[in-house]
């Protein structure tokens, strides 16, 4: 049985990292795990358990999430609330990876690092079908991040990772102005080659930002919003030039990153949004839920890769957008991956558990 640190998956993720890894081992992984829980959802991610703490001095949630499908069986179990943000811990959790036939405990890996790479492999699923990684594809040169936490941080990494110089720029948006310099600063020192802007997105000066996201083909929203951030009238619509919108942040039906009129927008053109899970984003996604989307109205990422692509670019702007909130089946599939690549030398094992 090992027992695989944040720090250990951070470095092994870090060192598998190329487009090439991405795209036809990565990927893959994950795209097989949504395939197989579209086939029979109910069973292989049962639901949830949410609960706050009994313990008087605690404000923590609790949550556990259980996966059982035929290649991959465990539970991802996070903790989180205001008392471990003042803290500075945030959502703490851990990945408990069983054998799928006999149930014996294979692996124990830490969920901070894991959670933010499969949740922007997620969005990259869906990006390379929309957007190409080609050499002959023609994207707008700048990238644009909402939120400056670890999502925020692997979508932009994976992203600058299969594009490589097509994106000249990435502009990191927070409603904290130091928090999106010290993100800027952290990717300054990883990556060569690359503009890196900081702004604050509620800021009066939004002719500071505006431009910037207008030249951006690829948009990410990482931010627990309750209130629209990422405005219409930001975003490019000149169909001459792709726009992919990946969200994750909002995953209560009071949050919202995305203007609600071009949610609205697709409904009412038929164009589909896409998905991980059409059950779980109409209970959680925040843009779906006011907009009064219904399951009809959406698209599953793994439906994509069939022949025929359902409609979800909006032809006259060539906008499409995604959703995604996370199923446990997601991490199961990464963290068994990484339990079977990593070298034992970066884990401790443990003979006899």
């Amino acid at each position: 049985m090992k027992v695989i640190s944040d720090k250990a998956v951070t470095q092994f993720l870090n060192k598998s990292l190329t487009k090439s890894t991405l795209l036809n081992e990565f990927v893959p992984t994950l795209f097989n795990g949504l395939k197989t829980y579209s086939q029979d959802p109910d069973h292989i991610v049962p639901p949830r358990i949410a609960q706050q703490s009994n313990n008087t001095e605690s404000d923590t949630t609790h949550v556990y999430m259980p996966c059982i499908s035929p290649e991959e069986v465990g539970i991802k179990v996070i903790s989180g609330g205001q008392g471990n943000n003042s803290k500075g811990l945030g959502f703490v959790g851990c990945v408990l990876v069983m054998d799928e036939v006999t149930g014996e405990l294979r692996a124990v890996l830490n969920a901070n690092t894991l959670t933010a790479f499969r949740t922007a492999l997620a969005s990259i699923l869906g990006l390379v079908k929309i957007i190409s990684v080609d050499e002959q594809s023609e994207i707008l040169p700048e990238l644009t991040v909402f939120g400056v936490g670890l999502q925020a941080y692997w979508h932009v990494k994976l992203a600058l990772s299969l594009y490589g110089d097509k994106i000249k720029v990435v502009n990191i948006l927070n409603r904290s102005l130091e928090n999106a310099v010290k993100l800027k600063e952290k990717f300054e020192k990883e990556v060569d080659n690359v503009v890196f802007n900081a702004f604050l997105y509620q800021s009066s000066k939004q002719d500071d930002f505006v431009n910037h996201i207008r030249n951006s083909s690829i948009i990410f929203g990482c931010t627990p919003a309750t209130s629209p951030i990422i405005k219409t009238s930001y975003i490019n619509q000149d169909p001459q030039w792709p726009v992919f919108i990946s969200l994750i942040g909002s995953y209560k039906p009071h949050m919202i990153e995305l203007d609600l009129g071009l949610v609205k927008l697709f409904k009412d053109k038929g164009v589909k949004i896409i998905v991980d899970s059409k059950e779980h984003t109409l209970h959680e996604a925040g843009e779906l839920i006011q907009a009064n989307y219904v399951p009809d109205d959406l698209v599953e990422i793994h439906e994509l890769y069939n022949e025929h692509i359902p409609k979800v670019t909006e032809t006259t702007s060539n906008i499409t957008v995604q959703k995604i909130v996370g199923l446990s089946i997601m991490d199961l599939a990464m963290a068994k991956l990484v339990c079977n690549k990593i070298s034992d030398e970066n884990v401790v094992v443990v003979q006899d558990f």
